[in-house]
């Protein structure tokens, strides 16, 4: 990826969308409603026109979709510290 890609606001909102759907549990979608955030739903049609997802509101992860989760949840669990007991 080139690194002018993860300045772009899109990539951001696209991976936070990405994010809500629950890996342990992928029968379980989600449904933007119409007065979701802007920028969620501009995100979900973005998703849904490379094959991420499965409704342009929404609703569940493709077979692609389950990969590139599993892939964010890989990156997540070796970048992001986790939480330190208190």
């Amino acid at each position: 990826m080139r690194l002018s890609q993860l300045n772009q606001p899109t990539f951001w909102q696209d991976l936070r969308l990405l994010s809500l759907f629950d890996l342990n549990n992928l029968e379980k979608g989600i449904k933007l409603h119409r007065d979701s955030e802007p920028e969620l739903q501009a995100a979900a049609v973005r998703l849904f026109q490379n094959g991420v997802i499965t409704a342009e509101d929404g609703g569940y992860l493709t077979p692609f979709g389950v990969n590139l989760l599993e892939h964010l949840d890989h990156l997540l669990t070796a970048l992001v510290p986790a939480a330190s007991p208190n």
